[in-house]
């Protein structure tokens, strides 16, 4: 299966991140695209399913109702 690259981004970061990003894309044998694509990738496949946005959408509802828990209410510790 062929992909073809037809999309460019312009980058800007610290000349500190971009050192580490470079060191290391070198120790994994990577260019720096594929490593920002596999990020996207990984962050994309993080993402929430639809079920689980059902449910979030869910609370939020219930919350602006009155039904949920103030969360600074909340005893932490």
């Amino acid at each position: 299966m062929s992909v073809t690259m037809n999309k460019e981004l312009l980058i800007r970061m610290p000349v500190s991140l971009y050192n580490q990003a470079s060191k290391l894309c070198k120790a994994r044998y990577k260019s720096l695209s594929a490593f920002v694509r596999d990020l996207i990738i990984e962050q994309l496949e993080n993402t929430l399913t639809p079920e689980e946005e059902r449910i979030v959408g869910l609370g939020e509802r219930q919350y602006y109702k009155g039904r949920g828990i103030n969360w600074r209410k909340i005893r932490r510790g």
